[in-house]
């Protein structure tokens, strides 16, 4: 898990989007491997936030792109978007 989640970033276009269930027969955790368990979460946890805000991030994107009009000028120059003013 920890190698699939240290190259989940390059990975994301290739993940298979399998659905996943937690054994129910493992038992309790041992004590030895509490921080590892704990880092591990804290990891998968930071990335599944960066993930939501690049989804954000996409989602304000591809809304600015849908405000601007798809047709040609009449004079068939092309068109530009004031993005800082």
């Amino acid at each position: 898990m920890e190698h699939d989640l240290d190259a989940s970033g390059g990975m994301l276009a290739h993940a298979a989007h399998a659905m996943w269930t937690l054994p129910r027969d493992l038992g309790d955790l041992p004590g030895e491997l509490r921080s590892r368990a704990e880092m591990l979460l804290g990891s998968q946890q930071r990335t599944i936030d960066a993930l939501e805000q690049r989804m954000l991030l996409t989602g304000r994107h591809l809304a600015a792109l849908d405000s601007i009009p798809a047709r040609v000028s009449p004079s068939g120059s092309a068109a530009y978007l004031d993005v800082t003013g």
